[in-house]
């Protein structure tokens, strides 16, 4: 089992614990509040919940071992902008390639969410998903922020860049995905309604 597997394995298992628990405080919300919660906002709530679980397991996790913490000596990162394309050109590899994917696909559902639920400007989406990528790569940097004598996985700045166009590319799928279901909808409501014959 590698560890992109075990982090998302680790991630549902978390959010299956905390399950009973958002479901409480939702009930209680519309039970006190009488605030009405459409099913799919739950759902896409949910979603939202299980990706942020599953993303901090992935960058984050695991912690390093005290064989690891005893070598660290420093914080260290990649800060050259697109050093990618160099790494693609002499690695010749397909993982250099699906890194680089990974990072991209990684941050698409935030970008989906924030447009398709909440309709926010892709402007801010795009903000959001910036901070929430150096967030992530501070928190690698400084070993967890400053919790680690050094940096426990490698800062590098592509990922920032490819994390950003992920949440670009959200919220043009949550474009195209609110333009085909209204088309659709818009199709069903000008086809005649058919009955078969004998139903009348």
């Amino acid at each position: 089992m590698n560890i992109w597997t075990e982090s998302l394995i680790n991630g549902l298992g978390l959010y299956l614990k905390v399950l009973p628990f958002m479901g409480i405080v939702t009930a209680f919300i519309i039970f006190t509040k009488e605030v009405k919660i459409r099913p799919l906002h739950f759902i896409g709530i949910q979603t939202l919940v299980l990706y942020l679980i599953c993303l901090v397991e992935v960058v984050l996790f695991p912690l390093p071992s005290a064989e690891k913490i005893a070598s660290m000596n420093g914080y260290e990162g990649q800060f050259i902008p697109f050093n990618f394309i160099l790494d693609i050109a002499k690695d010749k590899s397909i993982e250099s390639v699906l890194q680089v994917l990974l990072n991209i696909l990684m941050t698409i559902p935030f970008g989906f969410f924030f447009k398709f639920f909440l309709n926010m400007k892709r402007r801010n989406i795009i903000i959001i998903t910036f901070l929430l990528s150096l967030f992530i790569e501070l928190a690698q940097l400084t070993g967890l922020f400053f919790t680690y004598p050094g940096s426990y996985r490698l800062f590098d700045v592509d990922d920032i860049i490819m994390n950003t166009i992920g949440g670009f590319l959200g919220t043009v799928a949550a474009n195209t995905f609110r333009t085909m279901g209204a088309s659709l909808l818009h199709r069903s409501a000008k086809e005649p309604f058919q009955t078969l014959p004998g139903s009348i």
